[in-house]
């Protein structure tokens, strides 16, 4: 299927069908076209935060600056 962007409304949709027992994890993975690992990661996420959207980014990833532009 690929790198696709899933909308936040699709995951809410997906966990509501899926706490509810409106469906089963497999039609729920049929219809929606998510991989079991997507879902479950997309479940966990909203388990411990409440939010389907990403983790805030730090800015301050990868490597240091090795020069300063004051240098």
């Amino acid at each position: 299927m690929g790198n696709r962007k899933i909308t936040p409304d699709l995951k809410l949709a997906a966990i509501r069908f899926h706490e509810q027992g409106i469906l089963t994890t497999r039609k729920i993975l049929e219809c929606i076209g998510f991989s079991k690992h997507t879902f479950q990661h997309v479940l966990k996420l909203y388990r411990e935060t409440g939010d389907v959207g990403p983790k805030p980014h730090s800015g301050y990833a990868g490597r240091p600056r090795s020069l300063n532009v004051h240098q």
